[in-house]
């Protein structure tokens, strides 16, 4: 039942071209072409073979061994010959259309001119249908109005041993009504043979069509099962998190009082020195896990969209880090200049994040030789973004270590005190917000961050 889908493969392909699955789809319409013409091959071999078997009956009853055997084994070469030496071609099919009409005029002329053998053609009309090609039946007609047009005429001028028709001869009238007959036969044929391939394109585009629908359905099911196992997940993991820096950080606080009390305790330079040291010590390691904590967050949180006051956001981070300055460094002026009146939406959590690590680390590394430290912090709200200008006059970052400065545990210095996660925390959180941060620093000079933020307000 082999038949062209070309253009089945060609709409397929052209419909689903950007779909990864495509290729193993055309690999399975032609495992299932070959599949189909091998078994209506293998069907035509035994029909083959049946028709030359009968050929020698006929020859043993009729005497016409020379015709069983010369012509049969012709129609035979011919069919499998063109099948051999053109594998990858049809027209074999062709051929044994052909053969058909020729097997019919073999026995036709085998059994002395009985015309009813023509029967025979009709059969191979059927036996046609399976490769689903009406046009096979062309060839076949083709020879079977030939054949009888010549042979008629032959008999009817008095040719000897025609063998065509045990009539005397054969009337016009008689000929047209067989060649309508015979063509209405071969035409029937032909149109069951157009419906089954129509069918047949119908089935396979509906089965690719009920597979593609399946495969998103699983695979609906299959993102719905991720996101469910990731959210609990995530809940587990803040879970897990919350309780390992709360059990980590707590005994760090008892420590920090500890040593509080102990300092106020004694009056001895070394012992209070070391007391600093260890102080020292245990407020980075607050910090480092602090900021592990914030990566995991933002990591995995998502985006939850509110209002934003910036006047209310940087008094209440100022309020935090009012009293982050030791007594070895200044107080730092924090100076805010913001401009109200449009509404920007967010991630307050993710913005608080952001400007707490870039003012604490504007506190932090303040310039010595500088008499009044500070913070600048200037925010201009659009209805499609904000633009946020974080400027101290601290140390100042080398430009060498510009492009360095964003990268996890990355320090300018072994002198600095901290985690190292601090502004890479701060960039990935940026882009989770589709923003973008840009520095401008010298050494000595102070540094500038600049912040753009779309407005999520839409």
């Amino acid at each position: 039942m082999a038949v062209n889908y070309q253009h089945v493969k060609n709409r397929i392909m052209k419909e689903e071209k950007n779909v990864t699955s495509n290729e193993g789809q055309v690999m399975q319409i032609d495992a299932f072409l070959l599949q189909i013409k091998n078994k209506s091959d293998k069907l035509m071999n035994y029909f083959l073979v049946l028709y030359f078997i009968i050929g020698l009956i006929l020859a043993f009853f009729y005497d016409t061994w020379t015709i069983a055997i010369g012509v049969g084994s012709l129609s035979l070469i011919a069919y499998y010959s063109t099948k051999i030496l053109m594998p990858n071609s049809n027209l074999y099919q062709y051929v044994l259309s052909i053969v058909f009409g020729i097997f019919m005029a073999q026995y036709i002329y085998q059994m002395h001119g009985l015309f009813e053998m023509h029967f025979v053609a009709f059969i191979g009309s059927t036996v046609l249908i399976t490769y689903q090609n009406w046009k096979l039946q062309i060839p076949l007609a083709l020879v079977v109005i030939v054949h009888h047009a010549s042979f008629g005429y032959l008999q009817y001028i008095g040719y000897n041993k025609i063998y065509f028709t045990q009539l005397d001869y054969m009337t016009l009238q008689t000929f047209i009504i067989h060649g309508i007959l015979a063509t209405t036969v071969f035409f029937i044929c032909g149109l069951w043979a157009y419906h089954f391939k129509k069918y047949s394109e119908r089935h396979i585009e509906q089965t690719f069509e009920m597979g593609r629908l399946q495969e998103e359905k699983l695979q609906k099911e299959a993102i719905e099962r991720s996101n469910e196992e990731l959210t609990k997940s995530n809940k587990e993991l803040d879970r897990f998190v919350y309780s390992v820096s709360h059990d980590l950080r707590a005994p760090l606080s008892s420590m920090l009082g500890v040593i509080g009390l102990s300092e106020t305790g004694t009056e001895d330079a070394f012992m209070l020195k070391n007391m600093t040291m260890l102080k020292t010590s245990i407020k980075k390691l607050d910090s480092f896990i602090q900021d592990i904590l914030d990566y995991s967050r933002n990591a995995r949180m998502e985006i939850e969209k509110e209002e934003i006051h910036f006047s209310d956001l940087l008094k209440d981070i100022s309020n935090d880090l009012k009293f982050m300055c030791d007594g070895k460094q200044k107080q730092v002026d924090i100076r805010t200049m913001i401009s109200n009146g449009i509404a920007f939406y967010s991630d307050k959590n993710r913005l608080k994040i952001i400007l707490n690590n870039l003012i604490s680390n504007a506190i932090r590394y303040q310039n010595p030789e500088t008499s009044d430290p500070f913070v600048e912090i200037e925010v201009n709200i659009s209805n499609t973004a904000v633009n946020i200008c974080i400027k101290d006059n601290g140390v100042g970052i080398g430009k060498e270590h510009h492009e360095k400065i964003f990268g996890m545990f990355y320090r300018v210095s072994k002198k600095s005190t901290g985690s190292g996660l601090g502004l890479y925390i701060v960039k990935e959180t940026i882009e989770k917000l589709e923003g973008s941060i840009a520095l401008k620093s010298e050494i000595g000079k102070g540094s500038e961050f600049n912040i753009y933020i779309p407005n999520l307000i839409s």
